[in-house]
Parts: C-alpha cells; structure tokens; sequence
C-alpha cells in the first residue's frame, strides 16, 4: 500500500493501551515520505490550581460534570451559547411520483419554494387545475426567472416528461456565487461550472460534502476532504482536500472556457465530462436533485488558510419542466454549520439510539460532542471570559513507528508478515458519538448503568477498492465478493471508550453466540503519572499463534452477524462519548488456489505470499 491509516489505541487512554500486533502480521506501507498527524486536544488545564487534589477551571452552564467529579466537564465538549441552534422545516425537489410529505398550504408553498430554487424574480400562481401537479410546484425559465405553483386540486403527481435538450441546472449564492449545469449525456463538455469570487483572492469550491470531510466515521476521517476546484487569479486547480488541509493537486479534468474580471470580482466559466477523471476526481450525477458543498474566499491570491467559508446545497431542476416542492424535514445549525438531515442515528439492528430517544439524534436535543468542539474556540458561555488568555498549553508529541523489511514468498517459503487490512465499527452506529443519560434519582449505583448494541455483517466493514492506490479503509479489490471472499479473520481488535465512564466493550459473533472480545479497562488508582483517578488504559483483544498462547483466529463469512454491547456508568450524564471497534485482520480468498494478493490468508492454510500487487 501506498497510504496507511494509524488510528488504533487512540484518545487519553492511549498512554498505556498495547499498540502492536502478533508475531508475523504488520501494516504495509511502501517508501513513505509523509507522516500526517491529526491531533484532538482540549485545554482543560486550572492554571490556578493550588491543590494537589483535581479542581477544574470555570465550565460553561450546559455542563453536567460537577466541579467535585475530578475531572474537568471541558472534556465532553458541552455546547456553550456561543454556538447558537437554529433549526426549523426544510425543503427538497422531487421530479417524479408525489412527495412523500407535501407542502400544506399556499404561504407555506410560496416560502418553501424559495428556499428550494434560487431565482432572480418569482412570478406565485395560486389555481385549482386537475391537469397540472397538485400541491406546490415550481418551474425555471432560461431567462432565470422561476414560477410558483400552489393548485389546491388533488392534481397528477410530479411525473412530466423533459424536454430532450433541457439540462440540470442549479445556482448557490454562498461565499462565492456558483452554477452548475449538467447535461443528461456524458460528453467532455457535459458539465458547466460557472464560479464567481473576489478577484483580489483565491476562491474555491469543493463538491460533494458539507465539510472537510468527505464521511466522518466517529472522530476520524479515513476518506480526507472532497474534490475541489480552486481559482487563484489566472490560475485554476483542483485539489482532493485533506481534512482540515491543503490537501493534493490533481491532474486537470477542467478546461478554462473564459475568465472575466468586472467591479473586483472574477467570473470562470468550466466544463468537464461527468464522470471524475480519476477516484479522487468528483463524479456529477445529473440523476441525483441535490448536491451538498462547501466554498470559501481567501485573504489574498496565494493558496493558504481561508478568510471566510460556508457549505451550501446545490438543488437541481430541469429547464422549462415543473418540479414538486416538498417538506424534507427539519434541519438545523450549530454555529452555523450544519446538523445533518435526516439525522445521524440508524435505525435498529444497527444502533440503539433511534429507539432510545439519544439526545444526539436530533439538533433539537443535541447538547454536546464533537459538533461544539471547534478549532481555537473556547468552550465558555459569551459571558465567561477565558482566565488565562496569554497562559497557551504547550505540549509536545513523540511517536515511534517500529518498522522491518517486507520479504516477499518464494519457493518453500512464507513471506515475514501477514499485512493488516482495517475492520471498522462503532456500536453507536456512525452517529459519531452519543449522550450516556443520568440515570433515575433514586437508582442505587450499581445499577447505574447505560448499554447500547449494534449488530453487522462482516461484509459492511469491507471496502471494495485497491489495497495499493486506495485509502486507508480500502480491504482489498474483490473483498465484499463472496465468490471471491471467504470472510476475515480478526487478528487485533480494540475497542473505543472514553474515561472515566467506560466500563466495558464486548464483541460477539451473533450467529454462534461466541465471545469474541471483551474488554474492561484498567482504572487509574493514584496520582502517579499513568495512575491517576479517572485515567483509563484498554486493552485490545489479540488472536494469533497458539504457541504463544494467543487464541485462534476464527474465520467470520462476509454474512457473520456480530454483536456489539457496550457498558456505561450512568451515575452522571455525560455526552460526546464513543464506543468503536478499531479492528486488523486477514481478509480470506474463497479458494486456496487463488494468486497470492496482499493481505491475504489462504483458508486453513499458513500464511501465503504477498508480493503479488493486485
């Protein structure tokens, strides 16, 4: 592999947490140049404190954490006013059928429509017509002006035909103003990006996430940032962002039709074929009604940090062609980023937290967690001054990567390592993180105690794409076919539980009923460094040579159902915790006689070579 993903044993418990693997077995990576680190740290230093016993700072009102816990409450990242909720009824385009949860009335239709079509001017049409679609409808002209249709008649649904030369069209005025039209038919001028900025500063546009993360799964971000297209004076690029970083420039898709400079601001006009050039290259889908992005404006013409941004939704509608308006449902900011929608939680089997109300679920009720926590910013109320303001926390990092020579097989030999292909899950079932609810006044302690579940198939943990050329989460071309893919066999699994109220992680294989890790972690007993009260270590779960007294791996098919149950002391609320497999394992050909790739195990067998590339 060219690219490797380091995540496992991480947060505050990784001080003592074992970080290794079994004899034999290892992570690839060929040559590498860069290391890139993705540090998540909070201040929750006392300056002031004169004790030896913990006393925290100041915490903003929302905080459950009480000043007698013995840690400080900042750590759970509670939502401060300074970061405003906002929310309320959303709308969405829909081009065929009916929706699914219509527009009740004319004011709402007339308002609602706006928000879905941007328009230089609306022409609102209230009629009472069978012929036309019922409800609330709207259709843009060429001219760019759009008219609004409320027809309190039952009315057809939203299925009309198109015109075979309309094309898909939509406009965001954001940070920068921006078009997109794409045709129906792929072609090297298919899609037409018309992007509009300060001329005195970079500006640009990424495609295909609200974020710099292109799918955060809990706090890391395996995929890095989306696709962009970057303007900098005469100069156009595009980029793969990283998250929260620069990222890598591509080679060029786009062809420069014009770029205008008028009253300070330029004006480029590009086309490219739908189709990305490359994986890292953005794929536009004509079929898809909406597109979430993210823009942003430098402060001078050199790429560097930005100096204002915002992400944005693309909505897109056929020329000349009705569309039906619809309730989408409730969405909402925190800070003016925004909370997704529909929200983040999964329905059972998968997860528990729709079932259980989770406060996390909904901007409504979200309270704290990685959605408060933002760069540089403190975490007090507005009224509360930060006490230190020119005390920084400096701290440092080291970090030792043992590494040996790869020797490939050869006649009547085994290569020297087995290489580790990552397994992913979290138990709050990629909602990131989620609240542990106080339990009932009244409840004796030891019946404090919060659990959620999630069960899986293997085959959801497996990525389809090359082990060499494709990012860290990749498991290998050919790993979710089971013509091609016996299962896995899990040779390090560690679990992910924040401190102090982690109290355990087990892992099973559902379909058998068997035990295939559980973890409690070791607690701090002291104030010695590593010992302190609250401190967690967790110990990952192991599998291996039985001659050195490791169990086993079992092999789990691509249909294996597995169990995740994780424990939490409910004594105190808390929010913004995690409960996550960070795994390594062997990814298992259906047939013995299968070339050897990387990565691989053949069944039954010891390990085999591995200096075939896919």
């Amino acid at each position: 592999p060219l690219t490797q993903f380091f995540s496992e044993g991480n947060g505050g418990e990784f001080r003592l947490s074992y970080h290794g693997y079994p004899k034999g077995y290892a992570q690839f990576i060929e040559s590498p140049d860069i290391v890139h680190v993705m540090p998540m740290q909070i201040d929750t230093r006392n300056r002031d404190m004169d004790t030896p016993a913990f006393k925290p700072g100041p915490l903003p009102r929302a905080s459950r954490i009480p000043a007698s816990a013995g840690y400080s409450g900042l750590i759970e990242c509670p939502c401060s006013d300074t970061l405003p909720k906002k929310w309320g009824m959303s709308y969405g385009a829909r081009s065929t059928g009916r929706c699914r949860t219509p527009v009740k009335n004319a004011t709402e239709c007339f308002s609602g429509a706006r928000q879905v079509m941007g328009s230089s001017k609306y022409v609102e049409h209230q009629v009472s017509a069978s012929s036309k679609a019922g409800g609330c409808s709207v259709e843009r002209h060429v001219d760019g002006t759009a008219d609004i249709f409320w027809n309190s008649a039952v009315g057809r649904g939203c299925a009309s035909r198109r015109p075979a030369d309309s094309l898909m069209v939509s406009f965001a005025q954001s940070v920068v103003n921006l078009t997109v039209a794409l045709a129906t038919q792929e072609a090297p001028t298919a899609a037409t990006i018309t992007i509009t900025g300060p001329a005195d500063r970079w500006f640009g546009v990424g495609f295909g996430a609200d974020a710099m993360c292109v799918h955060m799964v809990s706090d890391e971000c395996p995929e890095g940032g989306p696709y962009a297209i970057v303007v900098s004076g005469e100069s156009v690029t595009e980029r793969k962002l990283a998250f929260h970083g620069a990222g890598d420039v591509l080679p060029r898709s786009v062809t420069v039709q014009s770029s205008t400079v008028q009253n300070g601001y330029r004006t480029v006009v590009l086309t490219r074929p739908l189709s990305g050039a490359s994986p890292k290259h953005y794929t536009f889908d004509p079929t898809k009604p909406s597109m979430p992005i993210i823009n942003a404006k430098g402060c001078g013409l050199p790429f560097a940090q930005h100096c204002g941004h915002a992400p944005a939704t693309l909505t897109f509608f056929a020329t000349n062609t009705p569309t039906c308006v619809c309730e989408g449902g409730i969405r909402g900011t925190i800070g003016g980023n925004p909370f997704p929608n529909p929200g983040p939680c999964s329905p059972q089997p998968h997860g528990d937290l729709l079932w259980q109300h989770n406060p996390t679920c909904s901007v409504q009720t979200y309270v704290g967690g990685l959605r408060c926590c933002r760069d540089g910013k403190s975490l007090l109320d507005a009224d509360q001054p930060v006490p230190w303001p020119d005390q920084y926390l400096e701290y440092s990092l080291k970090f030792r990567f043992y590494f040996e020579e790869y020797v490939p097989a050869r006649p009547a030999y085994v290569p020297s390592h087995q290489n580790l292909v990552r397994l992913y899950w979290t138990t709050e079932a990629f909602a990131g993180e989620y609240d542990v609810p106080q339990c009932l006044p009244g409840t004796p302690a030891a019946d404090c105690i919060h659990v959620i579940t999630s069960r899986w198939k293997v085959r959801e943990m497996m990525h389809n794409c090359s082990l060499r050329t494709g990012d860290g989460s990749c498991t290998g071309t050919g790993s979710t076919d089971p013509n091609q893919t016996a299962g896995v066999k899990l040779i390090y699994a560690g679990p992910h539980c924040h401190a102090p109220t982690c109290l355990s992680m087990e892992l099973y294989n559902a379909d058998t009923g068997r035990l295939l890790c559980h973890m409690e972690p070791v607690r701090g007993q002291s104030v010695d460094l590593y010992d302190e009260h609250g401190f967690l270590a967790i110990p990952p779960c192991l599998w291996g040579d039985i001659a050195e007294g490791l169990l086993e791996p079992e092999l789990l098919s691509l249909d294996t159902t597995l169990l995740s149950i994780k424990r939490n002391n409910n004594t105190l609320g808390h929010t913004g915790e995690m409960a996550s497999w960070q795994m390594r394992g062997i990814v298992v050909p259906r047939h013995p006689k299968t070339p050897a790739r990387e990565g691989v195990l053949a069944p039954g067998k010891g390990p085999v070579g591995m200096d075939v590339v896919e």
